[in-house]
């Protein structure tokens, strides 16, 4: 069935050996698709046709946004790709990923598109200056209290999109670093909990994560500066993520349920197939809190990784054609009324009048 089907891609090297890619390849040869990796740098159209574009073009997307010309160039050459050829399936679509590019931006959509009680995004800021004093005042106008989460308002393109660090008092706004984004720190009990998504399957990981902070914290310690890809990792023994013995209880075990309604609600306000949603639990109030949404993450602990995407890749196609036929359908039955109302008294449209 899927002999004649090719899926193009663009992922990085060091995105492939992590993913170990050769498995894809595998996989996709098993399931009789053709993989074929796209230099970017040529015309798309000389290396078609394409079924499917896989990409992770996150960064070449930002760049382009900020007036790289080669970087501009590459995504100019994939939209006339796209533009010529509607039936192409991506993974995922440009406008959809752009959405996330900005943190701040990103956090609006969460906010207003999330709709249950147990579920929310924390309090957050756009920070424009660099004077102490009116940073204070955004915060306190917006509600947001000490520690809070300092954030780069650019959620990728850069390796700076990952450094972060937790402010804990006025004194020490000197070191938010623009453009930046001020999140309300959560007490989570040091557990972070990564929603993995390939189409309508997720699976959970639980991380480690920053220990709670209480209003004497604020007294005594300084800005904590953090790349937050490390203090996530599952081999991280961070002093910051062990808790106190008095708060070990506080830990809240979690509903799936309520994950799954995250992913379901996350998957329809940004329209991804492949995306990470970063959700802690609000220790004293048992509430989800979605810190971060992330487009193609790495999947570490994701079992069937590539079995899922092919199962995706498929409901794609079938939905594709099952869109074609009724688009079909529609413009057959358009000609057949524009043929009663010609006036001719064809046999086909005595047929059809019939009918």
């Amino acid at each position: 069935m899927y002999d004649k089907c090719v899926i193009g891609y663009w992922v990085p090297e060091r995105k492939r050996q992590k993913f170990n890619w050769t498995d894809f390849e595998n996989i996709c040869e098993s399931e009789g698709f053709r993989l074929k990796m796209i230099d970017v740098n040529l015309s798309f159209e000389t290396q078609g046709p394409l079924h499917v574009f896989l990409h992770k073009l996150t960064d070449m997307q930002s760049h382009a946004e900020s007036g790289d010309k080669n970087a501009e160039d590459i995504v100019s050459r994939l939209q006339e790709y796209i533009a010529k050829h509607p039936d192409l399936i991506i993974i995922d679509p440009l406008d959809n990923i752009r959405n996330l590019s900005n943190r701040c931006k990103s956090y609006e959509f969460i906010q207003e598109g999330i709709r249950f009680k147990d579920v929310f995004t924390p309090n957050f800021v756009e920070i424009k200056s660099r004077n102490v004093h009116e940073i204070a005042s955004t915060l306190k106008k917006r509600g947001i209290k000490y520690p809070f989460v300092c954030k780069p308002l650019l959620a990728y393109g850069s390796s700076d999109a990952h450094k972060m660090m937790i402010i804990f008092n006025e004194r020490d706004l000197k070191d938010c670093q623009l453009p930046c984004v001020a999140q309300d720190f959560i007490n989570h009990n040091a557990i972070l909990y990564k929603l993995f998504v390939v189409g309508d399957r997720f699976h959970v990981v639980e991380r480690p994560s920053f220990k709670n902070f209480y209003e004497e914290d604020c007294n005594s310690l300084s800005t904590i500066f953090f790349i937050s890809h490390d203090i996530s990792k599952s081999c991280s023994r961070s002093k910051w993520s062990i808790l106190s013995e008095e708060d070990i209880p506080l830990t809240v075990k979690p509903n799936y349920q309520i994950f799954e309604t995250i992913v379901k609600n996350i998957r329809e306000i940004f329209g991804l197939i492949l995306v990470g949603i970063d959700v802690v639990i609000e220790n004293h109030t048992g509430k989800y809190a979605i810190i971060d949404v992330n487009v193609f993450p790495g999947y570490d602990g994701y079992p069937n990784f590539f079995e899922h995407l092919i199962d995706s890749i498929k409901k794609l196609l079938v939905e594709r054609e099952s869109f074609r036929q009724i688009s079909k359908g529609c413009t057959l039955k358009k000609c057949q009324s524009d043929d009663l109302d010609s006036g001719f008294e064809s046999d086909e449209k005595k047929k059809y009048s019939i009918k």
